[in-house]
């Protein structure tokens, strides 16, 4: 049985890397699918599709990792994106906790698994971006072998969409750095 697991992966961060780990051993065969591979330069999606991928194979260069085009949020848009993540990756199971992938994939004959995700109110790539932003401290949030690439792509991810103003107040004690794999 073949898994995918699916992500926007702007920036790939722990709480990522927790899904990674959590399920590519449970599977003969495991890809990583980068959706929106098409789009960069939004606040969305600062990131290409190679740069997102050079970020994830920094910890993981063993795992296949393909990208996918959005299509048109319609019906008729959704089949066609899905049928696009069937004929590069042969999936027989979905990994993914966007609800809009849950959707979709819930109206087809693949399984979908739910990952439980690991502190999602931190661990999140718009919370990233919002840090880099505005000169807060970010690289408690990715793990330590994604670094230095992510680093590598700071001006464009700063220059990418709306600007942010927040008062600092990161505190090394909330970020579960010393306590989680680093």
């Amino acid at each position: 049985m073949k898994a995918v697991f699916i992500g926007r992966f702007q920036p790939f961060h722990r709480g990522h890397r927790k899904v990674i780990e959590d399920y590519r051993e449970k599977f003969e065969d495991f890809c990583v699918v980068i959706g929106s591979a098409g789009e960069e330069g939004t606040e969305d999606n600062p990131l290409n599709f190679e740069e997102r991928k050079e970020i994830i194979e920094a910890c993981y260069p063993e795992i296949e990792i393909k990208g996918v085009e959005d299509t048109e949020r319609t019906e008729e848009g959704n089949k066609k994106w899905l049928e696009k993540i069937k004929d590069e990756t042969e999936a027989d199971k979905i990994i993914s906790g966007n609800k809009v992938v849950q959707e979709i994939v819930k109206a087809s004959e693949l399984e979908l698994e739910e990952p439980d995700l690991h502190d999602p109110d931190i661990y999140s790539g718009s919370a990233i971006r919002r840090r880099i932003k505005s000169g807060e401290e970010w690289r408690y949030l990715v793990p330590q072998c994604a670094e230095e690439k992510v680093a590598d792509f700071l001006e464009k991810i700063k220059k990418s969409g709306i600007k942010y103003d927040f008062e600092p107040g990161w505190e090394k004690k909330n970020s579960f750095y010393d306590t989680y794999e680093k």
